[in-house]
């Protein structure tokens, strides 16, 4: 049987929670030093972490037969579905490539050559010619079984061919990354409007604004020209996700129209992780573009307020909807826990502190990470469960499934652990 995280503190010591109390010293060069020894440690601990993910998914998922990745893996690594998902061949590419350039200790032979397992998969099988639309899923074998009307799917493969073609140098994988651009790009400009029903209306969805304000980021790290070249993209992008703040600069809501709130049930929903993954996105672009108010705005609503909201004070976790007039969300899974939240809590929490020197920022991020440790973690076989209860408890045991692949915890623990060693690096955070 599966070790339920929820409730049980299996696994190494939690070194986290010691960030919560400072050392009581009245010498502040003292107390730094005591910060960042404890910063150091937690820097190895993400970076250990990461690499007991990678070991689950190295284990269990890769598809030397019909290239690729099967990513419906049960708690030990059992395959108890073949169906390829797309988006998710896409994001376990995009983060093998990831993390072959972008580290020392995987910049290897063997990462390089499973990032490539997903791309040439994705070259034969997840792109329609007919228009330029990405599958949403195919057999494992990569006949197409389905198509949906988003755009997450394309989102993901863009990321993955540009990440790929900075590793390999391979055109193929450029010239096919700028087709699946254009298409996303276009879809957005011609609709007038990103929503996920792909309806002619005038609701506009954030977490959609947050894939494409996402891919076009990646595909401007390796590439600075990119952010010159699609600035008016981004432009356009922030302007609809600030359109999304609401009720006299109160709150970030899910869905809104042109004209501002809509009337409703689906009007007053609050995608908490949502708006926190966009929370760092958009300070990591206001770092690029040199937007200061953007910033402060950004580590105001979208982090500080975003997280002071959506953490639960009475089981801990993040509730994966709320309802800004606090009665109870449509949304049937309101009030669990899931992984994804948590990775975009940690990113956003970590990631101002490093900005802002707030120390509340760090305090944030060690509770939401001790969570983590406690309720998803599973240190038997690597990787973290996914879903979870209101009070914690492990509802499904599957670490991989259609929606929950290779990246959101890898993306989060490599993420962090940087931001660590840089902050380590620099001798603390500035106020």
């Amino acid at each position: 049987m599966p070790s339920n995280g929820g409730g049980k503190k299996d696994g190494p010591e939690v070194i986290v929670t010691k960030l919560l109390d400072p050392p009581e010293t009245d010498a502040a060069t003292k107390e730094r030093e005591e910060l960042l020894k404890v910063l150091a440690e937690l820097a190895g601990r993400l970076e250990h972490e990461l690499k007991d993910v990678l070991r689950f998914w190295d284990n269990n998922s890769l598809d030397t037969e019909h290239l690729g990745y099967l990513t419906c893996v049960d708690f030990d690594g059992t395959i108890y579905d073949t169906t390829k998902y797309c988006a998710l061949e896409a994001q376990q590419t995009y983060i093998y490539a990831k993390l072959y350039n972008c580290t020392d200790v995987y910049h290897t032979e063997d990462m390089l050559n499973t990032a490539k397992m997903g791309g040439e998969f994705l070259l034969r099988h997840a792109y329609r010619s007919s228009d330029g639309r990405c599958f949403h899923s195919v057999t494992r074998e990569g006949k197409p079984l389905s198509v949906r009307p988003n755009i997450i799917s394309e989102v993901y493969f863009v990321m993955a061919f540009f990440e790929l073609h900075y590793a390999t140098k391979q055109s193929n994988y450029i010239s096919r990354g700028e087709t699946v651009l254009k298409t996303v790009l276009a879809w957005i400009k011609d609709s007038g409007n990103i929503n996920s029903y792909g309806m002619d209306t005038s609701y506009s969805t954030l977490s959609d604004l947050g894939h494409v304000l996402r891919m076009l980021l990646a595909i401007s790290e390796h590439n600075p020209t990119k952010l010159r070249q699609h600035k008016e993209d981004f432009a356009y992008l922030t302007k609809r996700i600030l359109q999304h703040i609401q009720r006299s600069n109160t709150v970030v809501l899910e869905t809104v129209q042109s004209t501002g709130e809509i009337e409703g049930a689906i009007g007053r929903l609050v995608n908490p992780g949502a708006v926190l993954e966009i929370g760092w996105l958009l300070l990591k672009y206001s770092l690029i573009a040199h937007k200061k108010e953007l910033r402060k705005q950004v580590l105001t609503l979208f982090v500080d307020k975003m997280f002071t909201a959506a953490w639960d004070p009475n089981h801990g976790g993040i509730f994966t909807y709320l309802d800004v007039d606090g009665l109870s969300p449509t949304e049937l899974t309101w009030n669990m826990k899931l992984w994804w939240p948590v990775t975009e809590a940690m990113i956003a929490l970590i990631t101002s502190y490093k900005i802002s020197g707030e120390r509340k920022f760090l305090n944030n991020f060690s509770r939401v990470f001790d969570y983590a440790m406690v309720h998803f973690r599973e240190p038997g076989h690597g990787e973290w469960y996914g879903y979870a209860d209101n009070e914690g408890r492990v509802t499904h045991t599957f670490k991989g499934g259609p929606d929950k692949g290779c990246f959101h915890v890898a993306r989060c623990l490599w993420m962090c652990a940087r931001v660590v060693r840089d902050i380590v690096a620099a001798g603390g955070v500035e106020k």
